[in-house]
């Protein structure tokens, strides 16, 4: 039987009649009532009747909205627009059925509408018929007050168990799959609650084609923590967008909200909320303000020593500027909100302009930047220093005239605290040289530098301890013991473990609770005033501060480390700190290499003289004495152009291979009986006892070969017999006595094995590195560059390249391998080209005003590691683009040039700096792509005269450092046609080029210098150019030469 539809709503939904005793009003009162209502009703009664004749008519129900409560937040389940362009409104909701008035069910346009939302939502609708009056009342929800609504407007997680809603956050599919009645304010709880509980700074919300996935942010690395059904994804994303108080009709362009939940009776927490478009909805990122994680004070920040002595100090002062710099997330607010709480006393004024407030400090008078522009930085600390504050607190130095201001008010009698975007201590001197400030104000207005970055803490109930590799060790001893007395801090001795995450229960499995500081702080010292004056680099100042006492982050975090605050893991991962502490590693990398084997130079002019190489080194390792075997494999490795070398004991024999051009092959066997004397001076020459046997153990060493002499200084039969080509393979004796490659470094790895300890050595100097690049068709030299370009935590890679080069497909197979769960990549494409999971995709919109350089700047307020720009296409683009990579985001995009080195020069004509452009940017790309020789019908011929004068200035012009293998130039295969092919090609490749930015390139882009002269610089130190790589391609049999003079300038 078919219910009524009074019998779907409670009663009380059609009364409107409050109880008598209830009212207080006296008979003459209710008899005016009564006749109002009886006018009401009369003036109503025809109209009414009319919208009940429609719905009998269409065979539809008729209801008045008047007699009943409607609620706000299912009206608001269609934008307002819509419901008033088609004359209808949502009254009623339970699970997937949705209750619909409409003035005309008559009307198609209405009717479609209905179809699409029903679709796009998974909803069952169901029509009624409604007077325009009725539909009247029901649209005025939206535009109820906060006050009205604040059963929408907040959340209240009181008598929420936290630890549960933690629990059930990563079971939400399955806990509403069956049920239809689960409300929005149910989901919300549990989503904020566990965010509480987990100790989360931000919730990602982001929809996918079928689910609505939810991630957390906790001590800075983001978690999947469970997902939703994608039919509840609409009704969440309006809930957070009411609470948020944004517009729920807007959908394609970004959004900025604030909202406040109630933890409990006494705590509450603001959530900062931003929504932009992506491809199946809008994600959502909503930042947990947590007073608590803000509020710390100065001694629990972590700062030590030297460092801790000079805060204590300089914040003392009267007046000055203090400066803390680092990426977002790196808790340079967290360290200032400290200081301002030291600060904050009756007998001091503190103001702040901030942007936004994130937390409210009693006792300071805080006020933030204007949204539309109208009230910046430079306004308000131009206000403020009218006020006549003691301490001006100023969120960010952004421009020039922040810079200005705020030295100047430094000078004047105020203390200053501030951040800047730099990447350490040392850097935000030229930062502030750039923002045109006088090298003569930096000493007397700055009082102290500051860089920090926040490891995660180690969870205290499971952390487990670990004994390195003797490498590892060594490398911390080093870096430790160039730290300066000064800095007075308690070095170890002797380190014997370091710990390692393991995950329990208390820390939710992950092996970590918490976050700590890791700083670097220094004043300036009288030899800084003078490399200051006279302009010197960033590496000068830091060197300078080191000497001084700082330490830099990467030390106090290894000291951290060692104490098992937190892993070494950790410290990695936030410590890429530039070019200089690169090269303190590197040299300190080299000291601790000092181990090595000599090779010696007979054994290297006997090897030289094998006629067939393979099979003589094979009876060359079964014949030579025990104790020269290591050197004949080592030599025989490097004389081969080997990447690997592997010794596997047997049963009987040790089988030794090599891998050569990623592919395994053997090169010999000796005896079993002769390995323990191989093992135990290979152990040796690592650093390890030779009576330990530990499951994997890793060291490094290095080879030295004694070459023979040099070409001049032999006769001319060893002229003649060292010039010959031995099975193809191009003779090494006529290296030089000082040949760089003289010392090859070796990577050792010890793994135990069935038979005993299988040994594994990387030759480092040597590019035979194995890598698939099938589905790019990179030379292994390029990707290796590119590769090394994105293992930065920040910076940017530039692909250029005309369109349909290809470029796109190399950036989507670099998301592909940095894609990881704990790696938040966000895209804004022009179109999106591919899907890919776990990647947040957004598209441009420029006809609605969502071009690259709007949507890029609402990505970075979704706070991702690692964002694609589909194309860099104007100056504002570019501007933003290289402002996320210094600030600490890795940035993937494409330009429109010729050449790699031309980019730079067209970021310059964009209006980027020569300094931001080589501080900013890892590597430069240029691509493009060639139509492939048909496998089936390719026939080789020799090369002509014309050919040759084309091919051989490419193939000098290729530097030795570029460590490629150079076919013999004498025939080369030509396109001649099958019925498998199209005119003898079928497919293409890629040829590139790939210009990474070392200290010498830096220093040389910094300087203005010519795309030529850095192109010509770049190949000297083994760049291999676009034409190079299409030659070698014509000369390796892929494509013909036909087709490099048809792509490049050839």
């Amino acid at each position: 039987m078919k219910r009524k539809f009074r019998e779907l709503f409670p009663q009380s939904f059609f009364s409107y009649d409050m109880p008598e005793e209830k009212k207080g009003i006296t008979r003459a009162e209710r008899k005016a009532k009564k006749i109002s209502r009886t006018i009401y009703q009369l003036r109503h009664q025809s109209e009414e009747e009319l919208a009940a004749g429609r719905a009998k008519k269409e065979g539809l129900s008729y209801v008045d909205l008047n007699l009943m409560p409607v609620s706000g937040e299912v009206v608001r389940l269609i934008p307002e627009e819509k419901a008033k362009e088609h004359r209808l409104a949502a009254f009623f909701k339970t699970g997937r059925t949705l209750r619909v008035a409409l003035y005309d069910p008559t009307d198609e346009a209405a009717k479609r509408f209905l179809q699409e939302i029903s679709k796009e939502n998974r909803w069952k609708i169901i029509p009624y018929v409604a007077s325009l009056s009725s539909l009247e009342k029901a649209w005025r929800a939206y535009r109820e007050s906060f006050v009205d609504n604040l059963d929408t407007m907040h959340l209240s997680l009181a008598g929420t168990k936290l630890d549960e809603a933690a629990k059930a956050v990563t079971n939400l599919r399955e806990l509403v799959s069956g049920m239809e009645d689960v409300t929005t304010t149910q989901i919300m709880q549990i989503i904020f609650a566990a965010a509480v509980a987990m100790g989360s700074s931000d919730i990602h919300l982001e929809p996918q084609e079928k689910s609505l996935r939810i991630r957390y942010r906790i001590d800075g690395i983001l978690h999947d923590v469970g997902e939703l059904p994608i039919r509840l994804y609409r009704s969440v994303v309006n809930r957070i967008k009411v609470m948020g108080g944004m517009k729920l009709n807007i959908r394609d362009i970004a959004q900025d909200g604030r909202m406040t939940v109630q933890v409990n009776d006494e705590e509450k927490v603001d959530i900062r909320v931003n929504i932009i478009p992506s491809n199946f909805g809008e994600a959502i990122v909503m930042r947990l303000l947590i007073k608590s994680s803000k509020l710390v004070e100065l001694a629990d920040m972590g700062l030590r020593g030297r460092a801790e002595e000079l805060v204590k100090k300089e914040i003392s002062r009267p007046h000055g500027m203090i400066i803390t710099t680092g990426p977002t997330g790196s808790g340079k607010t967290t360290t200032l909100y400290a200081l301002l709480r030291q600060l904050n006393k009756p007998g001091t004024k503190i103001i702040t302009i901030e942007d936004p407030i994130e937390y409210e400090i009693e006792g300071v008078s805080q006020t933030q930047v204007s949204k539309s522009g109208s009230y910046t930085f430079a306004d308000g600390l131009r206000a403020i220093v009218r006020q006549d504050p003691d301490v001006i607190f100023v969120g960010e130095i952004r421009d020039d005239e922040t810079a200005d201001i705020a030295i100047n008010a430094s000078l004047t009698g105020h203390l200053v605290l501030t951040t800047i975007h730099a990447n350490s201590a040392a850097a935000t001197v030229p930062r502030l040289l750039e923002l045109g400030v006088k090298p003569s104000l930096i000493a007397p207005a700055v009082n102290l530098f500051m860089a920090q970055r926040l490891v995660r803490r180690l969870c205290e109930k499971c952390k487990e301890p670990y004994q390195p590799a003797a490498q590892t060790m060594d490398m911390i001893r080093h870096l430790l013991a160039i730290i300066s007395p000064k800095a007075k801090v308690e070095v170890p001795k002797e380190i014997k473990t370091l710990y390692r995450p393991k995950g329990c229960p208390a820390c939710g499995g992950i092996g970590y609770k918490g976050r700590i500081g890791i700083f670097e702080v220094f004043s300036i010292s009288e030899e800084i005033n003078k490399i200051i004056e006279e302009m010197g680099s960033e590496e000068d100042i830091m060197r300078a501060a080191m000497e001084d006492g700082m330490m830099t982050m990467t030390q106090d975090g290894i000291l951290k480390a060692v104490e098992g605050i937190t892993s070494m893991e950790e410290v990695w991962r936030v410590t890429a700190q530039g070019e200089f502490l690169e090269d303190v590693y590197q040299r300190i990398m080299e000291q601790s290499l000092s181990r090595a084997i000599i090779v010696d130079r007979e054994i290297i002019r006997q090897m030289q003289s094998f006629k067939d190489f393979s099979p003589s080194l094979a009876q060359k390792i079964k014949e030579t004495n025990p104790k020269d075997i290591l050197k004949v494999v080592l030599a025989g490795a490097i004389l081969s152009d080997t990447g690997d070398i592997h010794i596997e004991p047997e049963a009987d024999e040790v089988l030794v291979r090599y891998r050569i051009d990623g592919v395994l092959q053997e090169a010999g066997r000796f005896p079993s009986e002769e390995y323990p004397t191989i093992l135990g001076n290979l152990k040796l020459l690592s650093g390890l006892k030779t009576e330990e046997h530990i499951g994997v153990a890793d060291s490094r060493f290095s080879i030295i070969m004694d070459w023979p002499p040099s070409e001049e200084n032999k006769s001319e039969k060893d002229k003649k017999d060292t010039t010959t080509e031995k099975s193809g393979k191009k003779d090494s004796s006529a290296k030089p006595e000082k040949d760089t490659s003289s010392r090859v470094d070796v990577r050792i790895s010890f793994i135990v094995s069935g038979f005993g300890e299988t040994v594994v050595m990387r030759l480092l100097n040597k590019s035979a590195v194995a890598l698939d690049i099938h589905s790019l068709g990179l030379r292994p030299a390029n990707l290796n560059r590119l590769l090394e370009a994105v293992k930065k935590p920040y910076g940017v890679i530039l692909n250029t390249g005309p369109t349909g080069s290809g470029k796109t497909t190399t950036l989507y197979s670099l998301l592909a391998y940095l894609n990881r769960p704990d790696v938040k990549i966000i895209t804004v494409e022009d179109p999106i080209e591919y899907q890919m999971d776990g990647i947040l995709q957004t598209q441009v919109n420029e006809k609605n005003g969502y071009t690259f350089a709007t949507a890029l700047r609402a990505l970075l307020r979704q706070n991702p590691d690692i964002m694609m720009i589909g194309e860099i296409r104007d100056d504002e683009t570019a501007s933003i683009a290289i402002q996320a990579a210094l600030t600490g985001h890795l940035i993937l995009s494409t330009l429109h040039t010729n050449s790699s080195a031309v980019s730079i020069h067209r970021l310059m004509n964009m209006g980027i700096s020569t300094d931001d452009v080589a501080t900013a940017v890892n590597a430069f790309m240029a691509q493009r792509l060639v139509r492939k020789l048909c496998p089936q019908c390719k026939k080789k011929s020799p090369v002509t005269a014309e050919e040759k004068a084309v091919i051989e200035p490419v193939l000098r012009g290729i530097s030795d450092k570029a460590q490629v293998k150079i076919p013999p130039l004498g025939e080369i295969y030509r396109a001649v046609g099958c019925g498998d092919c199209h005119g003898g090609y079928k497919g293409r490749c890629v040829i590139s080029e790939v210009l990474l930015i070392d200290g010498i390139l830096q220093e040389m882009i910094a300087s203005g210098e010519l795309a030529r002269n850095i192109v010509k610089t770049a190949v000297a130190e083994g760049m291999i150019t676009m034409t190079q790589d299409g030659i070698l391609k014509v000369l390796e049999g892929e494509t013909d030469l036909a087709e490099i003079q048809r792509v490049t300038e050839l």
